[in-house]
């Protein structure tokens, strides 16, 4: 795990760091099992995960025999989710250690895996749902960049195709690379072409700050855990969701 120095260094160099593949390369010859990709406490990575795929059950309640994308799929948690709904996947990434470790996982035939960068997407009317979770963020640098990647995307949906994305939407401190508020970045999905049809907040970020990057108890990381998301469900509060869930057609 990374000493606390060198999270701040990172931290302070997100920008840079967080959209090149070397970035999450070096995270699977650190981290090992669901923290490769997401946070190092894999207590917390296991809420974070089940919270999810409660929302995809939200929006995606019956995908058999749907195509669907997995952008950015990291080790291919969420490809191998749906594969196990009947679903036929396809999952990329642009870290290539990342693509190792999901093949490695699924030994199947499906999901498929590619290494690719979301900005080499060419496939047009192919799928018929798109699922990013944590990517689009990550990848993006400016608004311009976010309008090339939403085309893209939205060229690969099938008319009446659905895409479902769970990104760190923010702008200012708690941004990642993308730093842009919700508002404008659902005008620019709109700009896209895509029709929005319900925004959610996930993950209360006050309580991730202090329980993402070191191992807890498992005892003490499931109340911090639920404690957010009781405040998130009693206050309503946009600004405490990290991830904003977006649900979209085309």
């Amino acid at each position: 795990m990374p000493n606390l120095m060198e999270m701040i260094r990172n931290r302070r160099n997100r920008e840079s760091l967080y959209c090149t593949p070397e970035y999450w390369d070096s995270k699977t010859d650190i981290h090992q099992d669901h923290s490769v990709s997401m946070w190092p406490n894999n207590h917390l990575n296991h809420f974070y995960h089940t919270e999810v795929l409660d929302n995809i059950e939200r929006y995606l309640p019956d995908v058999k025999n749907k195509f669907i994308l997995d952008v950015g799929c990291g080790t291919g948690r969420l490809s191998r989710y749906f594969a196990g709904k009947e679903a036929k996947v396809l999952g990329f990434d642009f870290s290539t250690k990342s693509i190792d470790i999901a093949k490695k996982q699924s030994q199947r035939e499906n999901p498929a895996y590619r290494v690719q960068s979301v900005f080499e997407l060419t496939d047009e009317q192919a799928y018929d749902i798109i699922v990013a979770w944590g990517t689009v963020t990550i990848a993006c640098q400016n608004k311009q960049e976010l309008l090339q990647v939403l085309k893209r995307l939205y060229a690969a949906l099938k008319k009446g195709g659905q895409i479902l994305l769970m990104e760190p939407i923010h702008k200012g401190f708690l941004h990642r690379v993308l730093n842009m508020d919700i508002k404008e970045f659902c005008q620019i999905m709109e700009d896209a072409g895509f029709h929005i049809q319900e925004v959610r907040h996930l993950h209360c970020w006050p309580f991730r700050l202090g329980l993402a990057f070191w191992n807890w108890p498992q005892w003490l990381t499931a109340v911090g855990y639920y404690a957010g998301e009781l405040i998130l469900l009693l206050t309503r509060h946009r600004a405490l969701g990290d991830y904003k869930s977006i649900f979209a057609t085309k």
